[in-house]
Order: structure tokens, then sequence, then C-alpha cells
């Protein structure tokens, strides 16, 4: 056996060294990650599954919860769950595939395609991709997103909703928008949206574990979703995604999101799709839904990913987020802290003084009562204290303020997310 050279010796003792070094910092970011989870996760506030990594390899995937809690069925890796509005990027990577096959462009007007859609000689496809058509954020009542439709006679509902505003005028985020936009998609194509999804983004991107959602289908390892209360996770509202078509409609794992945001970053989806999502070497992308949360960011940059899937809506889902990346990034988290508000029951005696349509730039939502309780869309509103509430949603406190008569006349929102202040119709 030839001896080896002084130089060949001292380069394999280096690269042992460094990957020593790079193990050690592995497993310390490793064992960070999972404390600060932890107590979410025993107090029963998050359920789902974290995987983060470093240089594209995975150092840390652990599943946590219920995917289905009455029969306590656990969570595991390969559980699927809703990525909400991740779904649209995907829909954008096939748009940017069929502009390239030459069978749609983006200057093309809606009616080309659909061609009684209100205004649709003014609405370019560019503009329901850039959320900038005038066509709602929804236009279904929950009772109606209960129902199975197929693309078209959603296209159909959408129809006859009015603009928000002049298409090109202004922006408003709209998965209605989207879901016309994946009608167009199939119309230029002459293929389903599920089959477009396969072939532009799940078989290029590697995600076998990835479909759009079918309520026919029984869909393997799917997760139930779940909201939380004072007392632990409670049913969300039962919905049929079929709804959301083209804007949030996909079941996927923690590792197949994770394999399309690489896909992103590396030009594997195509050189449009990294120059239009990742220009900076950087993919983030995040969605909700009923119960479901989803987030994903890829940085190739300082060379770390991470992907958090959950199925109980809940604030501790943006706190682990927040501080997954700070542990990524080489910095201290904060200490991990499960919110204990204190209920006051009693403390607000007319509900109906605080219900009513509430905006925030462009954004708004419904208070209503229902029963004994206060809600916020599907978010149930815990009293705290006269003109005081939480919400578990995003570990928020609720400050209603009043005129000088003393109505209501907006509220002040504090919340994972930081502070707004929302104005009352």
């Amino acid at each position: 056996m030839k001896p080896l050279s002084t130089w060949s010796a001292i380069y394999i003792l280096f690269l042992g060294v460094v990957l020593s070094q790079s193990v050690l910092g592995q497993n310390a970011k490793t064992k960070a990650i999972d404390e600060f989870i932890k107590p979410f996760a025993d107090a029963r506030h998050f359920s789902g599954v974290v995987l983060a990594s470093e240089n594209g390899g995975v150092i840390y995937e652990k599943a946590f919860g219920w995917a289905e809690a009455a029969h306590q069925v656990v969570n595991k890796p390969n559980t699927r769950f809703s990525v909400a509005s991740i779904t649209k990027p995907m829909t954008v990577v096939i748009l940017a595939r069929l502009v390239e096959q030459k069978k749609i462009a983006q200057q093309d007007m809606l009616n080309k395609y659909i061609a009684d859609f209100p205004k649709g000689d003014k609405i370019s496809i560019e503009m329901l991709a850039r959320h900038r058509s005038g066509i709602p954020h929804r236009v279904t009542k929950p009772e109606e997103e209960t129902i199975a439709y197929t693309q078209a006679e959603m296209v159909e509902k959408i129809k006859k909703t009015a603009l928000v505003f002049e298409p090109g005028s202004d922006t408003l985020y709209s998965s209605a928008g989207y879901t016309t936009l994946a009608r167009v998609l199939e119309i230029a194509s002459g293929k389903s949206y599920s089959e477009l999804l396969k072939e532009h983004v799940f078989t290029p991107a590697g995600m076998n574990d990835s479909v759009n959602f079918n309520s026919e289908n029984i869909l393997l390892y799917q997760s139930d979703d779940y909201l939380l209360d004072t007392n632990g996770y409670i049913n969300a509202p039962l919905i049929d995604f079929s709804f959301l078509v083209g804007a949030g409609s996909v079941f996927s794992t923690a590792k197949d999101v994770h394999r399309f945001g690489h896909a992103v970053v590396n030009g594997k989806l195509g050189e449009t799709v990294k120059q239009t999502f990742a220009g900076k070497d950087v993919f983030g992308s995040n969605g909700n839904t009923n119960g479901f949360r989803a987030n994903v960011r890829i940085d190739q940059t300082q060379k770390y990913g991470y992907v958090v899937v959950s199925n109980l809506a809940s604030g501790a889902n943006d706190v682990i987020i927040q501080n997954l990346r700070a542990i990524l990034e080489g910095k201290d988290p904060a200490p991990p802290v499960v919110p204990k508000p204190k209920v006051a029951p009693g403390s607000n005696r007319n509900l109906s003084d605080f219900s009513g349509t509430y905006n925030f730039g462009n954004g708004k939502f419904e208070i209503f009562v229902k029963g004994d309780q206060l809600y916020a869309g599907n978010y149930k509103l815990v009293p705290i204290g006269k003109d005081r509430f939480y919400n578990f949603w995003s570990y928020a406190e609720i400050d209603f303020v009043r005129d000088e008569k003393g109505r209501v006349k907006g509220l002040d929102w504090t919340g994972s997310g930081g502070k707004s202040e929302w104005v009352r119709q």
C-alpha cells in the first residue's frame, strides 16, 4: 500500500475536522429545534410535521399531534396536509410552462378563453396571476364550500360576482382569481388541472406524495383539520377543497413541499419560474385554509430550508416558524412560551355590540355572534375582559375601540404577526 503524502494526510485531517464541526453544528440546531417545538406540542397547541435542512440535506424531520384525533391516529412524516395557498405558485409554474410552449400568453385577455366572463376583455392572464383582476378573494358562502364543484362550475359562480375594482387599477389577493386562472390553463392546454400539476410540477420536482384534492377519492395518510380552543382540539368546519382549485387544493407532505421549494430555486421547474420566485436565491410561500397551515422557505444564500405543515390552526405555527428560522441562521431563539389566557366569562353582556364588517386596507372580515360566542370567521373569540377577547388562531389579543357615544368603531388586533387596526364599516 502506497503511503499518504504529507498534503494528503493534512487534507484528510482537515476534512475530518470540518465534517465533525458540521455534524456538531447540525446536532446543536436539531436539538434546539426540538426543544423549542416540544412545549407547544405537549400543550396540544401544535400538530403537524416540521422539516429543516442545511445545504440541501435534511437535518430535522418530526411529526407531532393527531392526524385524526377521534381515533388518536398520530401524524407521521408521510402524512398529507392541505398546503393551502402554496398551491398558487404551483399554478404559476404551469402558466410559465404553457407560455414557453406558446399555448397561452400573459397578455391574452380572459375572454379569449371564457368568452362571456364579465369584463373579460379588460382582464389579462397576467392580472389573474398578479391579483390585479378585481375578482374578490372568496365568492362562496360558508355553506356553499361543503359542495363538490367542477372548475367550470366554480367559474360560473365567479362570473356572477361583481368585481371589487376595475381590472388592473389595484391589487387584491384573490383565491377566486386563481381558480379562474386554473380553468383558463385547462382550456388552453386541453388537460385537467390535476394532469397539469403532475406534468409540470409534481413529476419534475420529484413530488411523489402530492395530489390535487378530489373529494370522491380516498386519500391515504390524509390528515383531518382542527381549530384550537380553550380545551384543546375542536373540529374545523367541513369544507370541500374543490372551490379552491388552483388556489388552495393541493395536499402534500413536508418532504414534497421541501422538494418543490428546492426545484424552484435550482431551476428544475424552469428559469422563468426561478427568476419569478427566487431572484435572490430565496423561495418562500405560505398559506392557511380552515384548520390547515403551511409554510416553506428555501434560502440558497444562507444554505438552509424549512417546511412546517400543520392541521391545527394555532398561533403556535407562527411562533415556531419565526424561531425555526432564527435557529437555522445561527441565532438564539426566544424562549418558548405557551400562552394561557385567563378567560373571563360574562365580561361582555351584549355581544351583538361587536358584530359587523371590519376593514384594514383591502382586507376585511366579519365578526358575528353564534349561540353565546363571538366569532371572527371560523375562529372563536374568547372573552378575557370588557371589550377584550383572545383568539387562539394567531395568539392574538383583540381590543374593541368605542367612540365617544360608546359605539364600537373598530378594533386593535395584536398577535404573533404584529399589530393592526381595523375599522368597522
